[in-house]
């Protein structure tokens, strides 16, 4: 067995070759990277435009925000009202399930925590989900803005209270406005 200290044109080639896939394949993958993170900005900026330009949602947010009472006994089978509510509560739930999914990072998850906050310390819709809660627990159904339900809870921006369903009786922030 011999060994030899010759290195051939084709091991250059060979060699040279190699680098070059190599460096190809670092650039592919930092453009797929760049390419994916761009992606994913244009899809948090939907997401937040959306809150900017629905009108039902940007309305929803506008009355949460100043505390406009519109959760009684009246607001169940209300039509547009409640339309326009369960649309924005449903879009925050979907944004609670992209983050808990990991879909969006905790940064993402920043652009929304101060309108979900701010929906969740709402009287009106706590009012509003301990009616649904105690609803959805009495007939064995999911609550209907689960994610968005859930986030308030891991964060405790419900009261004892809230989880007891016949507090109502004695707490007036809750009123018992469907059969439960």
């Amino acid at each position: 067995m011999t060994f030899s200290n010759q290195i051939s044109i084709a091991d250059i080639a060979s060699c040279i070759s190699l680098l070059l896939v190599i460096v190809g394949g670092l650039f592919g993958y930092h453009q797929w990277k760049k390419n994916t993170l761009l992606k994913r900005a244009d899809y948090i900026n939907e997401l937040t435009e959306k809150i900017r330009t629905d009108e039902f949602i940007k309305e929803t947010i506008y009355d949460i925000d100043y505390g406009k009472a519109w959760y009684s006994e009246n607001f169940h089978g209300s039509g547009s009202l409640e339309l326009r509510i369960d649309k924005t509560l449903s879009y925050f739930s979907y944004i609670c399930y992209l983050k808990k999914q990991k879909i969006i990072t905790n940064k993402e998850f920043d652009f929304f925590k101060y309108e979900i906050k701010r929906i969740l310390d709402n009287a009106q819709v706590q009012d509003y989900f301990y009616n649904l809660y105690h609803f959805s627990n009495k007939f064995n159904v999911p609550f209907t803005f689960k994610y968005l339900f859930e986030y308030g809870k891991r964060n405790k921006l419900f009261d004892s209270d809230f989880f007891d369903k016949t507090s109502y009786h004695r707490n007036s922030q809750y009123h018992q406005n469907i059969n439960f």
